[in-house]
């Protein structure tokens, strides 16, 4: 059972990859979380967040799946 679900990220470079950056998310936004509680600006990381989707929207529109144009 346990070598069904660790094979995969021992066989594909792409999975390791992939859960190396979420490692790294998560480490990151934790802090990040736990300052904005406690400073009782909760919503504001919401707020954000909806913020930049219609940037992102945007940026799919005019360049597809193009990293750059996403990123504006």
């Amino acid at each position: 059972m346990v070598d069904f679900f660790i094979s995969p990220f021992a066989d594909y470079m792409f999975l390791r990859r992939a859960l190396m950056a979420c490692m790294a998310l998560a480490l990151g936004c934790g802090p990040v979380g736990v300052l904005l509680v406690l400073r009782r600006m909760s919503l504001m990381g919401d707020a954000l967040s909806h913020a930049i989707l219609p940037g992102a929207a945007i940026g799919f529109l005019v360049g597809g799946l193009s990293l750059p144009a996403m990123g504006l």
